[in-house]
């Protein structure tokens, strides 16, 4: 009998934990720790895991059970707090990324305008994943950058399925883009009325039914049925898993039970979450710092910059303060975890070569190490600002 997923999975734990040991020893964020187990694991400088379906696979369970608990601790109640901001502050975010971006790289580079608009879909995604989790740990998420930065992260992860409709387009293959935008609304619509269905007449009644049992391990079952049952069928009317998983997660925190649920989830959502980082460390290749060092560099702050003016312009659209718009526009100023779905989609569709492929996963990588450390201080930025601004 082949025990090839076993010896996976402990090859990659126990690599993890050696490399987070001693990031803790050296004060390094263990998510630091899970991106270099993922180039030590690579492809590219092993042979040892030729094939990353299996840690794929792991990473997106990972996103899902991530999105599920941010919706469980955030409820429709409180999604409708923030409807504004999701739908004014986050399609802002979105599109001044894009056009800044676009921009700023055809005038400097001079590609073609199809390629310029791809690197702005591609930068104006940022990483739900490691903000959330990051706000969450700091106890920030219901502060009111916190609230903003959800927002933000909420429709872009709406925005990722129009952009994989129009990179094909970009490209000049796919169908109609109106034809293709009118289908994505009419399923975001049918998602929602199911989602009120499911919310007002079926779950609180089904979990109702399934405590009669008094049984912890039967409630869990019962709600790993729910959220991958949702989330499947986001999944098929063309919408994204993490975004199924999320009204799942809405959901059941409208019901009596969601603290029971976020007891019995977060454990198994740490161990997941963690294969996403190692995923996304694994299909880099090291020695692009050796050949384009300097490119990645540039990029590095190009994309920073980029990315916190135009969030700093959302939040400033919505007319909040300077405090909550820079530690909005630093907090979600990295690359997103579905960004790698568009880049490799670009590189189908060739859009973006294999070489600058590689600058975008390092230049992502190097983003999302520090990302932690930038979100954790984000509300120390706008006092910094002010005392430098006063001596001057």
């Amino acid at each position: 009998m082949q025990h090839h997923i076993l010896i996976n999975i402990c090859a990659i734990f126990g690599v993890a934990t050696a490399v987070i040991i001693i990031c803790k020893l050296l004060k390094i964020r263990y998510i630091i720790g899970y991106l270099i187990t993922g180039v030590l694991l690579s492809p590219n400088t092993s042979s040892y895991f030729a094939d990353m379906k299996e840690v794929e696979v792991y990473a997106e369970i990972g996103i899902i059970l991530l999105l599920f608990t941010v919706g469980l601790e955030f409820s429709f109640t409180n999604l409708k707090k923030i409807k504004n901001y999701v739908l004014g502050g986050g399609a802002a975010q979105v599109f001044f990324t894009i056009f800044i971006t676009a921009g700023l790289i055809w005038l400097l580079m001079r590609p073609s305008i199809q390629e310029s608009i791809f690197w702005g879909f591609l930068y104006a995604l940022s990483s739900t994943a490691i903000v959330v989790k990051v706000l969450q740990d700091t106890n920030k998420i219901t502060t009111p950058h916190g609230k903003f930065i959800l927002a933000v992260l909420l429709f872009q992860d709406i925005m990722i399925v129009p952009l994989m409709l129009f990179t094909p387009i970009l490209a000049g293959a796919g169908e109609d883009p109106i034809t293709a935008l009118g289908w994505l609304f009419g399923k975001l619509i049918l998602m929602g009325i199911i989602a009120y269905a499911l919310a007002r007449y079926v779950i609180p009644y089904f979990l109702k039914t399934v405590m009669k049992v008094q049984s912890q391990e039967v409630f869990l079952i019962a709600t790993v049925f729910l959220v991958t049952g949702i989330a499947l069928l986001t999944e098929k009317l063309g919408l994204s898993l993490a975004l199924g998983a999320f009204i799942a997660g809405l959901i059941i925190a409208e019901t009596d039970y969601n603290h029971m649920a976020i007891s019995c989830f977060l454990p198994f959502r740490y161990v997941f979450m963690s294969f996403f980082f190692i995923s996304m460390g694994m299909l880099l290749n090291y020695e692009i710092f050796m050949t384009d060092f300097g490119w990645i560099v540039f990029w590095f702050f190009f994309a920073l910059l980029v990315k916190a003016i135009a969030g700093i312009l959302a939040v400033k659209v919505m007319k909040l303060e300077w405090k909550t718009a820079l530690a909005v526009g630093f907090s979600i100023a990295q690359i997103g975890e579905f960004s790698f779905v568009l880049a490799q989609s670009g590189l189908k569709y060739e859009l973006i070569s294999a070489n600058n492929y590689q600058i975008f996963l390092a230049v992502s990588i190097l983003l999302m190490s520090v990302t932690p450390f930038i979100v954790s201080n984000a509300e120390k930025i706008h006092p910094k600002l002010m005392k430098l601004w006063k001596r001057k």
